[in-house]
């Protein structure tokens, strides 16, 4: 099972959700050639052989993308565009649908709609009357 998990991991250097499903992994290749695992959370670098051993798990390796792919992704559709950054951004806000970035967040985190005076009685706060008041004659 370890060996396939060994066979398994990326190849490639970049940002991965690993087999636990949970933990992230910033894998990187040194100067002088050695792989190298930052396991978010974990203060001190690891090994391919150590990241295997204790962090398998059922779920497949997935590539998650860094700030720097989302530039270069950017300052490519930049190019494309006359150079007009300002433009590409904005055309990327716009064809965000918040609702469905709120259902993935969600899932993700395996979130439930939770009723704000049941969070107000979990933690003991008074929301009191929430009509507006009168206003002021």
């Amino acid at each position: 099972m370890i060996e396939r998990a060994r066979e398994t991991a990326p190849s490639e250097p970049g940002v991965y959700k690993m087999p636990c499903g949970e933990c992230v992994v910033d894998f990187f290749i040194t100067a002088g050639g050695e792989e190298r695992w930052l396991v978010a959370g974990d203060g001190h670098s690891c090994t391919r052989e150590s990241v295997v051993v204790a962090r398998h798990g059922e779920h497949p390796w997935v590539r998650l993308y860094s700030l720097a792919d989302a530039a270069a992704e950017i300052a490519r559709l930049a190019a494309l565009s006359d150079g007009d950054l300002h433009h590409v951004v904005a055309g990327l806000i716009e064809s965000i649908d918040d609702r469905e970035v709120e259902i993935i967040a969600r899932e993700r985190a395996g979130m439930r709609e939770v009723p704000r005076a049941e969070v107000a009685d979990r933690f003991g706060v008074e929301l009191g009357d929430e009509r507006d008041p009168a206003p002021d004659a």
